[in-house]
């Protein structure tokens, strides 16, 4: 097929009914997110702005794929790209390409007043990795098992049948950081390699003791069909001893596989809070630009097991190097 057959629309109310047909090609009617079958709830979800979309469609109108931009951090002015999808009809034509092409052009896409955008790229293959290295992104941090692999169903993603997939999270800056940050000593030099390739920002000692007093802030978003759990904390209390611990036990009550603790480097104690999650099994994860409007510092525990280190697919000496220093932070626990 050729690139000219495609044409990239943005979803709207009179084609949004096309983006439950994609989903059916790949999933049927599985599709753990009932959102892409419903066209009156995109539609308010665009009009909300927390959902921007696009289609790509055959020169006959015919939906041959499908991207999406969602906010899903703290942060309300960070996009997340995910869900690009392509119909199996046209798997060797352009259309990927394509909706890749949309997929990480912030002006193409209208993205452009906002903090950023980040992706979530698979490790069980390269295509949207090295796309978003070739588009400028930066490998910031490495979220380990964090899908389940049953969930590709396109028979090609996950070709070696991994239990569970790892994401690279990648990230464009399009502001400047306002806010000064503070690092955890212990991962700090770390912490500002990663940080290296994003605009400027000021960095502070986190020599600050734990608070005393106060309740933590926090905002969970819990996946079931994933068994992952992503906890962002915007604040941290005199509770926080307490918060880790009922997080542990309330991880193994929902038989949690990956969960993810971002915490907010506003906190002058986030050194403290760090040592504190290491002392009950956490590791480091990397750097979460932008998370809170600051950045976040990504630590991460898993119980299922180690993951599937020979088969998980990294592309940037970035990540490749990221997975090693995590290796040796999970050793030194």
């Amino acid at each position: 097929m050729l690139e000219e057959m495609f044409q990239i629309v943005a979803v709207g109310k009179n084609n949004a009914h096309h983006v439950g047909a994609v989903f059916r090609t790949l999933y049927g009617e599985d599709f753990p997110v009932k959102d892409v079958y419903q066209p009156d709830v995109l539609w308010r979800e665009i009009q909300a702005e927390k959902l921007t979309a696009a289609l790509a469609l055959t020169a006959e109108g015919h939906p041959a794929g499908y991207i999406s931009f969602f906010k899903s951090a703290p942060n309300f002015r960070l996009w997340e790209a995910g869900n690009m999808l392509v119909d199996p009809a046209y798997a060797q034509s352009d259309v990927a390409l394509e909706l890749a092409r949309y997929y990480f052009d912030p002006t193409m896409c209208r993205l452009t007043d906002s903090d950023g955008i980040f992706s979530e790229a698979v490790c069980c293959h390269y295509f949207t990795q090295v796309s978003a290295i070739k588009s400028g992104f930066a490998d910031c941090a490495l979220e380990l098992d964090q899908l389940d692999g049953a969930s590709f169903k396109d028979g090609k993603s996950n070709k070696a049948g991994m239990a569970r997939v790892s994401c690279v999270l990648n990230f464009l800056e399009l502001s400047d950081p306002v806010e000064s940050v503070y690092f955890p000593d212990r991962y700090n030099e770390y912490l500002r390699r990663l940080a290296a390739p994003l605009r400027p920002r000021t960095f502070l000692a986190s020599t600050a003791a734990l608070p005393v007093a106060g309740d933590t802030v926090r905002e969970d978003k819990y996946y079931d069909f994933a068994k992952t759990w992503k906890v962002a904390v915007r604040s941290i209390g005199g509770d926080w001893t307490t918060v880790v611990q009922e997080l542990l036990a309330e991880a193994v009550r929902r038989q949690v596989v990956s969960l993810q603790v971002v915490l907010n480097t506003a906190c002058p104690a986030i050194g403290e809070a760090t040592e504190l999650l290491r002392r009950n099994g956490f590791f480091f994860g990397g750097l979460a630009p932008r998370w809170f409007g600051t950045d976040g510092v990504l630590m991460q525990q898993l119980f299922g097991g180690e993951p599937d280190y020979e088969e998980t697919k990294l592309y940037s000496p970035t990540a490749k190097e990221l997975m090693a220093f995590i290796r040796t932070d999970m050793e030194t626990l």
